[in-house]
């Protein structure tokens, strides 16, 4: 018994989608209409309170790590750091809290081998045991913001959510705060 290409396909496609289904989200960011980002060339610092941070340490290892990796994506993008007067100001805020979803009772497998033809498949579903299984999950949502010091305007916002840990693992937080300023505007030089 052969098992016809497309019926695979469309198995494997099945099998595909649900393993996509994960927990990450997508970042999402606005710029606030009429910001023109092209006439601005420096930016500095603003604490949660909404004043300037002049060279002040971060509080926390993981604060450290997401203002370094903020610092390092603007800087890429063509802006230049200034305790001054900049043309706006940065700042971030992160919430953690913890999910659950319910895992999924149902297991689809797909298998390939050979029972006396040249070619074979087969597909499998299972359904555990017992009651089904909350998964706890703890997330953390960064928020960056940059804010026009002179009007006290919005002039962007990025957010995104996932699992960024205690933040001691730089490459995590750097990944998160890359993800969350992929459309933060570069400079036109």
């Amino acid at each position: 018994m052969r098992i016809p290409t497309r019926a695979f396909a469309i198995v494997l496609l099945v099998v595909l989608l649900g393993c996509a289904g994960g927990s990450t989200s997508k970042p999402e960011s606005a710029v606030a209409p009429g910001a023109d980002f092209a006439a601005y060339q420096t930016f500095g610092w603003q604490s949660a309170s909404g004043g300037p941070i002049h060279s002040e340490p971060p509080p926390s290892i993981r604060d450290a790590g997401i203002y370094q990796a903020i610092r390092t994506q603007l800087i890429e993008k063509g802006y230049r750091e200034t305790e001054g007067e900049p043309d706006f100001r940065i700042s971030y805020e992160t919430e953690s809290y913890t999910t659950e979803r319910q895992s999924s009772p149902v297991r689809i497998g797909v298998g390939v081998g050979s029972w006396g033809g040249n070619v074979g498949g087969g597909v499998g579903t299972s359904v555990p045991v017992g009651s089904q299984g909350v998964v706890a999950t703890r997330e953390t949502r960064l928020t960056i913001r940059a804010v026009d010091p002179n009007t006290n305007r919005e002039l962007w916002i990025g957010t995104t959510t996932g699992d960024l840990g205690q933040g001691l693992d730089s490459g995590v937080v750097e990944k998160a705060v890359a993800s969350t300023m992929k459309e933060f505007p570069s400079r036109r030089k």
